[in-house]
């Protein structure tokens, strides 16, 4: 399992954050599911290749939803930081392993299964089939005897200003971050108490591909110690300090090839400042991958200095 998959399944394993992104995203924060009515799932199942050899497939979270009595549903969460074609063909895999199951078990209390797609991405909305029918080829005269399937698809970084305020878990410092990068900027958000910091911290970085968050924990924890919490601003503010911080040597080197390049001492002067600007800018939008290419690449820095001008 990977350090990408840990970080993603690790927060919303959590009873308190599954439970509250249900009740937002189903239920439009109307407080449904409570957290001491969710226990755990088997998130493995198993089927049979083309060859005959039993695999093994995996949801990234799943718990059964509980009145004390039988079990009303089971969900389940597939986290996504890319569009994937196959998704519709994955989620119908997993929901009919479940049905699967209970067919095995021969209980007559039977349960829906429901699947979750969450889409962390944030410079574009899911673009992928959403629907079996369109996830594969169909002659068009079988279509009176086919059933489709749909999964159920959330762009998180388009959530609403009023789903966004209607989580009362962690969850919520996620989905505020993610618009924030998506939009390129914050808003006076509430300041909120963190309950888990290690794991929104490694959500978050696994999310931006970026090791600036490595140095955010000590940075929470300090905030919620002198005001009770913290906010977007302050935590997006960060991020660019550290850009900043971070990408000082390599900015100063490559501020200096322009100013070099401009030909005199104010042109160095110049192109430190422009490169150290743009450097904090990509590590805010959670394009640390830019900054190293740049460092290696004076072409590319000239493209993306041409793209924030």
């Amino acid at each position: 399992m990977g350090k990408q998959d840990i970080a993603e399944k690790t927060l919303l394993s959590y009873n308190d954050v599954f439970a509250d992104i249900l009740n937002v995203l189903l239920f439009d924060g109307e407080q449904v599911i409570d957290r001491a009515s969710l226990s755990d799932a088997q998130t493995f199942s198993q089927y049979k290749d083309a060859n005959g050899n039993i695999r093994e497939q995996e949801r990234d979270v799943a718990k059964y939803w509980s009145n004390g009595t039988f079990c009303l549903s089971m969900f389940g969460f597939e986290n996504q930081t890319k569009n994937d074609s196959c998704m519709p063909l994955r989620a119908i895999s997993y929901d009919g392993a479940v049905y699967r199951e209970q067919i095995n078990s021969k209980k007559e209390d039977r349960f829906p299964v429901i699947t979750l797609v969450l889409y962390f991405g944030t410079k574009q909305k899911w673009n992928k089939p959403k629907t079996l029918k369109d996830s594969i080829n169909i002659d068009k005269r079988l279509l009176p005897f086919f059933h489709d399937y749909g999964i159920n698809v959330f762009n998180l970084a388009w959530l609403t200003d009023k789903q966004i305020n209607s989580f009362k878990s962690d969850f919520r410092i996620v989905a505020e971050y993610l618009r924030a990068v998506r939009i390129g900027k914050t808003e006076d958000w509430p300041r909120q108490k963190i309950d888990y910091v290690s794991e929104i911290v490694d959500l978050l970085r696994v999310i931006s591909d970026d090791e600036i968050f490595c140095d955010m924990t000590d940075f929470i924890i300090e905030m919620q110690r002198e005001k009770g919490g913290v906010n977007v601003c302050e935590f997006v503010q960060k991020i660019k300090n550290e850009g900043i911080a971070l990408g000082r040597n390599e900015g100063i080197a490559l501020g200096r090839n322009e100013g070099i390049a401009l030909g005199r001492n104010e042109g160095i002067a110049l192109g430190e400042n422009n490169v150290l600007n743009l450097i904090s800018k990509l590590y805010a939008a959670g394009r640390g991958n830019d900054v190293e290419r740049m460092a290696k690449d004076h072409e590319y820095l000239k493209k993306i200095m041409g793209e924030f001008q």
